[in-house]
């Protein structure tokens, strides 16, 4: 599997390839093609590491940098006893050559700059040439309305040290429901902090403004009928192009705009975090869409900024006059405000064309390196891909894997007012879009000090689509990721940063306080939940929480009986493996054989556990099918064949497997499903392989007989339970007294 050619990344990978490591210290390139992680555990091995849900990844405090350059100041200011003035001395020097420090270890090796980064020798606090023109029908400083603005209120007010205090406390926060007419039940949760006027912090100006920034303002469903993106201070040039980009939207709305994505836009320009479980594939469109305007909306007033106020402090010092006293400070520690992760490249490809639609829709685009992208990361089918559309899979399944699959990329995306440059070094970008496999291997182990990570120290806004795919590629890779947003950082001279224009809150160590988090999903899962409610952004977040009616145990279409048993414990895996091994595995060995059974594992921990256990038990013949044999065709083939023909009685299967191939099972006659499935549709497909048109005529009993379903939850299964027998039964099942429920699938 060929690696993304994303230009963040091949320079770091460069510098960590000249280091000698261990062979612990590396991942497996096999499993790392076939599947973006090492493998989990050796089936030999006893001790296994399993990942919680409140899991999460401890990084050491990084020590500041003390000493002092003496060749950044005068006589003068060496001799002078102000710390402070020490500080400042500091963060001026080094300039140009941290600039060119980013772009040796960042830049792709052995190939040639482009003309318009031979142009860029400052670091990004200078103006950019494409920048320096006015749009009058951009500009908003002429704007009545610009101090409503939501951007201005969240990013350039400050918020006090006691008001941060009570944003990081959980007891400040409330929580309600509220009824949105095209979203639905939305749970609203922000912390209740008594404003004040806050203290100077450091190194602020006096005459700064110190109104509090917005605090506990929730959200509201637009005006359908009055909608329009000026309420939402939108771009003009963003709004002449929506109609173009958004393709799936309403062509009776002046915006284009759908009513699902008039609500999300309202909330997501309130910058407040926000989880959204319904993004499935058919909201693909729609849902990247919004987003898409909104950062792109994000960036260009960053950037206007940035480049105006640079523009002022060029003049004054043409002029040799003071620098202005007013606030100039617009940015944070580095120039990337955008991190989106994405599960495959075609993911990355639909979105980057988007962005140059809302760019430059009905004009030619002025896009450097656009064919490279293409080439890399554009729609061509492969043979597996002519493969998988001849295939009668689920519509899911052929939006999931239509086009490149590629697990490892990332790219760096400059934006400025007339142009985006893609493959942009990380220190130069606004954008930065990767797979959490394509983070990692720039971030290293968790364990190394030395990892490049300081382009992340300034996240404003943390994308992260299709969240529900990464449960099936490799989770620990987005709660590192996550954890790595935000950070100081530890080496403020290879930044290059201007310390007078970094915001007061950057400076406090704030930016969490500050960053809005955005996870789209297709399905509710506890996980994806777990990394939106760590978030303590002040705005708030919000939640699309909707009751289920039925569930997805409706689809089934084969009668069975199904049995449903509450055991003991939270998230606890002991008591599921003794359950299984003592209630159930008794009974499939006792009496006559059963044939046709199939064991459903979500977890490889588990799958390996099981695994260990029958073969020591050796009371049934087992076949196995795991995720790392999606490769090997024949040596599935024949373990089906196998089961199928009744030699093997019981066939291990895990979830990703399933996810990855969805092959027909034949010769299924029971199942078990050790947890529920993570997609509530797995359900009803797992069970539909027990039809009749499935059986083997061969065997004894003609194939027919009767059919049965178990399943084992916990308490802490109750989102996965509600996605197969809805809210309502889910709730009696979980809170009803007795442990054993049993009711009938497929009538």
């Amino acid at each position: 599997m060929a690696r993304g050619r994303g230009g963040g990344g091949r320079g770091f990978r460069q510098k960590f390839n000249n280091k000698k490591r261990s062979k612990n210290d590396l991942p497996n390139k096999r499993q790392y093609e076939e599947f973006g992680e090492a493998h989990p555990i050796e089936e030999k091995e006893t001790n296994i590491k399993r990942l919680k849900v409140e899991d999460t990844q401890d990084y050491p405090e990084v020590a500041r940098d003390e000493e002092l350059d003496d060749d950044s100041s005068s006589d003068e200011e060496q001799s002078a006893t102000d710390p402070m003035s020490r500080l400042l001395a500091t963060f001026g020097t080094g300039t140009r050559k941290a600039m060119e420090w980013a772009r040796e270890t960042v830049m792709d090796s052995g190939e040639e700059e482009d003309d318009d980064d031979e142009q860029e020798t400052a670091v990004y606090s200078e103006v950019e040439e494409n920048d320096s023109d006015e749009d009058n029908d951009d500009d908003d400083d002429g704007n009545p309305h610009k101090e409503e603005d939501l951007f201005i209120q969240h990013f350039e007010r400050n918020l006090s040290e006691a008001g941060a205090e009570q944003v990081k406390d959980p007891k400040k926060w409330t929580s309600s429901f509220q009824k949105w007419p095209t979203l639905g039940r939305v749970k609203v949760e922000f912390p209740n902090v008594e404003l004040k006027t806050p203290k100077l912090l450091l190194l602020a100006d006096e005459k700064e403004d110190q109104t509090p920034p917005r605090i506990g303002v929730v959200p509201q469903p637009p005006n359908m009928s009055s909608f329009s993106l000026d309420d939402y201070h939108i771009r003009r040039l963003l709004q002449r192009n929506l109609p173009k980009a958004n393709i799936n939207g309403d062509s009776n709305c002046t915006s284009s705009l759908s009513n699902m994505q008039k609500e999300l836009l309202s909330i997501i320009t309130s910058y407040s975090d926000l989880y959204y479980p319904e993004a499935t594939h058919e909201h693909w469109e729609e849902v990247r869409t919004v987003y898409a305007l909104h950062i792109l909306n994000h960036v260009l007033k960053t950037r206007k900024r940035i480049v105006k106020h640079s523009a002022k402090i060029r003049k004054l010092k043409a002029e040799k006059k003071s620098e202005p006293s007013g606030n100039l400070r617009d940015q944070g520690y580095a120039r990337p405000t955008v991190l989106i992760l994405l599960p495959f490249k075609h993911s990355a490809y639909s979105l980057v064309e988007t962005l140059v639609t809302l760019m430059f829709a009905g004009s030619a685009p002025n896009v450097v390196n656009l064919k490279r992208f293409r080439e890399d990361f554009g729609p061509g089918q492969t043979e597996e891909e002519k493969k998988h559309s001849k295939l009668s899979r689920a519509e899911d399944f052929h939006a999931i894997f239509t086009g490149d699959t590629n697990e490892d990329f990332k790219i760096g995306l400059k934006i400025s007012k007339s142009s985006i440059q893609l493959y942009a070094d990380f220190y130069q970008s606004d954008i930065i879009l990767a797979s959490p496999l394509g983070m990692r291997y720039i971030m290293a182990t968790n364990t190394r000090t030395d990892a490049e990570t300081d382009f992340l120290s300034s996240i404003e806004i943390f994308v992260i689509d299709q969240a529900d795919i990464f449960l099936m590629q490799n989770w620990e890779h987005v709660l590192v990721v996550s954890e790595s947003v935000g950070q100081a950082p530890r080496d403020l001279q290879k930044l290059g940063s201007d310390i007078t224009r970094v915001r007061l809150w950057a400076l406090d160590g704030m930016t969490p306080l500050y960053r809005q988090t955005l996870v789209f999903a297709a399905t509710l899962s506890d996980h994806n939940r777990a990394v939106v409610a760590k978030c303590k952004n002040f705005a708030g977040r919000l939640q699309v929480l909707n009751p289920v009616e039925n569930g997805s145990a409706g689809e089934v279409v084969v009668e069975a009986e199904m049995v449903v048993t509450c055991i003991p414990g939270v998230r606890d895996p002991d008591a599921r493996f003794h359950h299984f091994t003592r209630e159930v595995l008794p009974r499939l060995c006792s009496g006559p054989p059963r044939p046709g059974t199939l064991l459903y594992v979500p977890d490889y921990c588990d799958y390996v556990r099981l695994l260990r256990h029958l073969k020591e038990d050796g009371g049934l013949s087992v076949a196995t099918i795991n995720e790392y044999m999606v490769a090997q065709n024949s040596k599935v083939a024949k373990v089906r064949s196998l089961f199928f023909d009744g030699k093997r009685h019981l066939l291990l299967y895990t979830e990703r497997f399933h996810f990855y191939r969805r092959y027909r099972i034949k010769g299924v006659r029971h199942v078990i499903f050790y947890n529920l499935p993570t997609y509530p549709h797995f359900f009803p497909e797992i069970c539909n392989l027990m039809v009749d048109g499935n059986q083997n005529r061969r065997l004894a009993d003609g194939g027919v007989g009767g059919r049965s379903v178990w399943a084992a939850v916990q308490r802490s299964d109750l989102t996965k339970l509600v996605g197969v027998l809805g809210s309502t039964r889910a709730a009696q099942l979980i809170n009803a007294t007795k442990p054993v429920h049993i009711c009938v699938l497929g009538r």
